[in-house]
């Protein structure tokens, strides 16, 4: 089958990049390894020599399209980057197209889709994006191109439950699917590091509103004689709740920023701490979460972003309906003894190896599209 994406983030993630990328990008390398291991042919469209500028060989098709920073608004949808997206999507001669994060490409690809004469898939990549908060931060004709696309879908795919409810709700003969993100098992650590060789508490994340930076400084200055280290880079458009927190953050003594970190280092920083600690707003299912139990990291995180509670239900670290009770969390774990840490560690990286297999994913996904197709 030939699967093509769009994503204009995903080249920063291949150069690995100093630049924000989101989480759906994350996920889209992951879905490609697991495609691309399953036998299948994947292509991604993406920005205006994006193979340029990635500069290496891949085991997949990118394709080149428009320039998302040049041309009049709106406007420029019409005069080139429909144009454009439709030339490439062609090129490639797709059996399907699927596409992620709500906004105005929803409707774009689902008409893209249409012209080329496949199915259209969408990805949901997070919570608000089907309970009415995407509403926030989308323009009167971004929603109406999201609600156009969703329409237009043959069917849509899941994170969670929550937002299989949601949309069930709202679209209740649309085929609807839940799949859980695939992770590459074979990037796992070999030795988890014992408790006595964890000493700090991580956090790893775009520096953004929707990751509630002023959560981790009220726990921060709350839990005083905890390290934290804090991992990321702001996004290019800084809200000010989280330039303040960011501010306020950078004057405790217990606090210590780490930068961006590659792809490479991810594991290693996680592998190190005592606990991820995850303060998010709304997510729909956390790369850093996989990423954790691949390092045997239990993760704290508020009871809102659990997808489908497997932290909670699997014991694989600590969650809280009360935000201010994810100190709770980081002090029992402290208080572990180093048997029954260990214990916990384990647990998480075998669940991930059991959950979360790339070729298991991949063919559950490609079944769901083999029926669209």
């Amino acid at each position: 089958m030939r699967i093509l994406f769009v994503d204009f983030t995903l080249p920063y993630l291949l150069k690995d990049s100093e630049y924000p990328v989101g989480g759906f990008a994350v996920q889209l390398g992951n879905w490609i390894n697991a495609l691309i291991l399953a036998g299948e042919t994947v292509g991604v469209l993406s920005f205006n020599e994006a193979n340029r500028y990635v500069n290496k060989t891949l085991d997949f098709e990118l394709i080149d399209t428009y320039d998302p920073n040049k041309g009049a608004k709106v406007l420029k949808y019409f005069y080139s980057y429909i144009p454009k997206l439709i030339c490439g999507a062609k090129q490639f001669k797709p059996d399907v197209i699927i596409q992620a994060c709500a906004g105005v490409n929803t409707g774009i690809m689902a008409f893209v889709a249409l012209v080329c004469g496949v199915p259209f898939i969408y990805r949901v990549a997070n919570d608000m994006d089907v309970d009415g908060r995407c509403h926030n931060r989308l323009k009167q004709y971004e929603q109406y191109c999201y609600y156009y696309g969703l329409k237009r879908s043959t069917a849509i795919i899941c994170q969670n439950q929550y937002q299989y409810d949601c949309l069930k709700e709202r679209y209740p003969s649309k085929s609807l699917h839940v799949v859980h993100n695939p992770y590459d098992t074979t990037r796992v650590v070999n030795e988890i590091l014992p408790r006595a060789e964890r000493n700090y508490v991580a956090w790893l994340g775009v520096f953004s509103h929707q990751k509630n930076l002023s959560l981790l400084l009220s726990i921060a200055k709350e839990l005083p004689s905890i390290q934290f280290r804090v991992a990321g880079m702001p996004t290019t458009s800084l809200d000010k709740d989280t330039a303040k927190a960011l501010e306020q953050l950078q004057l405790l003594e217990n606090v210590k920023f780490v930068g961006y970190v590659k792809r490479g280092e991810v594991l290693p920083f996680l592998g190190g701490a005592i606990a991820l600690l995850s303060t998010s707003h709304y997510e729909g299912f956390s790369n850093t979460f996989l990423e954790a139990f691949a390092a045997g990291t239990p993760v704290i995180a508020p009871y809102r972003i659990d997808p489908d509670l497997i932290i909670t239900k699997n014991s694989l670290g600590f969650t809280s309906k009360e935000d201010g009770k994810l100190t709770d969390g980081i002090m029992y774990l402290i208080g572990k003894s180093a048997d029954d840490y260990d214990v916990i560690t384990t647990k998480c990286q075998n669940f991930l190896l059991d959950n979360f297999h790339p070729k298991v994913k991949a063919e559950e996904l490609v079944k769901i599209l083999s029926v669209g197709a």
